[in-house]
């Protein structure tokens, strides 16, 4: 009896420590996916205020070639306006929002650049858009980076045991970074050609 008793009490002791491994792995499994989301996000942050940065180089290189453009490039300014007080609000859905419409404006302005010979010909416009080419570039790589990370923290959540201890440390699902059609090949689509 004395035996049965203590392989009951090593059965449970050996459960017990398997339990608190096992909610202990997984706990510091969301942290570390959850850390990994944020510090992802803060390099989301950089290339977006580093494209909010370059908006206002590229309104003063081309406004006085484009004078009458004006609304097109005051639009411009208050769209990456608006886009920067979404960023200190740091609401995921609103900056996505804010910055599509950015970037349907950038599209609209550059289109207009590219179609004037006079204002493409100048080396500052063709700097700017290089930055910006590479701005967008980066913003895509982080976006990729970032996304990815959200996908392994809400897979993680969803999952047994994470979608029992989650919501006892306020661990919560993150949202995607989603800028629609402005991804750097719509700011920069080339020409459409139809094929008869």
């Amino acid at each position: 009896m004395v035996g049965q008793l203590l392989i009951l009490l090593v059965v449970l002791l050996a459960l017990c420590v398997g339990l608190t491994l096992v909610y202990v792995v997984t706990f510091n499994g969301l942290q570390t996916a959850q850390t990994q989301v944020v510090e992802t996000w803060s390099g989301i942050e950089v290339q977006l205020k580093r494209r909010h940065q370059l908006v206002p180089g590229l309104v003063s290189a081309v406004k006085s070639a484009m004078r009458h453009e004006t609304a097109l490039f005051e639009k411009l300014i208050e769209v990456r306006n608006q886009a920067e007080v979404a960023m200190r609000s740091g609401d995921a859905d609103e900056i996505s929002k804010q910055e599509a419409a950015l970037s349907h404006h950038l599209r609209g302005v550059l289109v207009q650049v590219e179609d004037n010979p006079a204002i493409t010909a100048t080396g500052n416009i063709e700097a700017f858009q290089k930055q910006l080419e590479e701005t967008e570039d980066q913003i895509a790589a982080a976006r990729r980076i970032y996304n990815g990370n959200v996908q392994n923290l809400n897979a993680r959540i969803a999952s047994f045991p994470g979608n029992m201890i989650a919501p006892r440390h306020g661990i919560r699902p993150a949202n995607s970074f989603v800028l629609g059609e402005s991804e750097f090949e719509a700011v920069y689509a080339g020409p459409e050609v139809a094929l008869h």
